[in-house]
């Protein structure tokens, strides 16, 4: 006997949100956050069934050029979320959690993990698209991680906010300001006072409390991941420690990966022994969906991040980027936090 239900929309290409989307923002009847979010919920849906454990969404808007103090990272504010997130989920002892992030704070990341694994025995990481730095530390807490054919991760080395001359806050890779002293230092002392001028801007840049939150920074990261490991992906597997601490070196290390938003893709990681996978055919085509919809969904509202689940959680923080652009109404509940 054929289903009653309704057949839900389905998109398998960026071309098709466009030709979904552009003939209602160009006629101006307008379109919900209510109606965006079912189509979501139907997608999630899917997962669920697929993956047979519910599914916890975080995603931001980062892939395109973002101006400073978006609020799209990881950081305490994400405990709300995540508190909301798992208290909507009943009688499950696991989870997947869809993520798509640029990274953000190592600390909020651990206060991530610990709600998680306070709640939850295993948790399940999915990534449809990126998720780098902090994310990727965040993912490595996982028991698994899947990764769409097009997903990546990247390197945990960390980066240190320095203040530039207009008085805002860059990003720089720690391990880029550490080589830079010991390479000064090298040469200074190799060569003798004569050469200590032409340092002294780099000297004068960054101070020395600076280049001890970099150490610290970095032992931090590794520190946090190898612990998440042993605990997680590699229980009760023995004799790990050398397992483990090649593939935090790996992901650590900012001198073999020369950026910080390189691209870890499965095939760089399939010899560390990690449980990461492809996802297959039918996996795949959902997360892609998922991320062009939550993707969608950030072009045409001001939403930066959105914590979502199939249990009464879909909520999120706004950021007015572009003025004047149609945007959706918003009708999403509890009512969204704004920056």
């Amino acid at each position: 006997m054929e289903s009653l239900q309704p057949q839900r929309k389905k998109f398998k290409t960026t071309q098709d949100w466009n030709n979904f989307i552009v003939p209602i923002l160009q006629s101006g009847r307008g379109i919900t956050g209510n109606q965006l979010l079912d189509l979501r919920r139907g997608c999630y849906v899917e997962i669920e069934k697929l993956r047979g454990r519910p599914l916890l969404v975080y995603a931001t808007k980062f892939l395109d050029s973002m101006p400073p103090g978006v609020p799209n990272q990881i950081d305490l504010s994400d405990v709300d979320g995540f508190t909301d997130l798992i208290n909507s989920v009943d009688k499950s002892s696991s989870v997947d959690v869809l993520l798509h992030s640029p990274g953000g704070r190592p600390d909020a990341t651990e206060r991530l993990v610990g709600i998680l694994r306070n709640k939850f025995q295993e948790v399940h990481f999915l990534i449809p698209h990126s998720a780098y730095s902090a994310a990727t530390m965040f993912a490595l807490s996982g028991n698994s991680i899947v990764l769409h054919p097009s997903a990546t991760l990247g390197p945990i080395d960390p980066q240190v906010g320095v203040s530039t001359k207009e008085g805002l806050i860059r990003f720089v890779p720690a391990k880029s300001i550490l080589n830079g002293f010991g390479k000064a230092k090298a040469i200074i002392k190799q060569e003798g006072p004569e050469a200590l001028p032409a340092y002294i801007p780099l000297i004068e840049k960054y101070s020395l409390d600076l280049f001890e939150l970099c150490e610290d920074s970095e032992k931090l990261s590794k520190e946090l991941v190898s612990s998440w490991l042993a605990k997680y992906m590699f229980a009760g597997q023995r004799n790990t420690g050398r397992r483990i601490k090649r593939a935090v070196s790996y992901f650590s290390d900012y001198n073999t990966h020369k950026l910080h938003s390189r691209p870890l893709s499965m095939h760089k990681l399939s010899d560390f022994g990690l449980k990461i996978e492809l996802a297959g055919d039918k996996l795949s085509d959902l997360l892609w969906e998922a991320y062009i919809l939550l993707n969608g969904f950030f072009n045409v509202s001001p939403f930066v991040k959105l914590y979502e689940s199939t249990y009464g959680v879909s909520w999120g923080k706004q950021f007015q980027i572009i003025v004047g652009q149609p945007q959706v109404q918003q009708q999403l509940k509890p009512k969204p936090q704004t920056t």
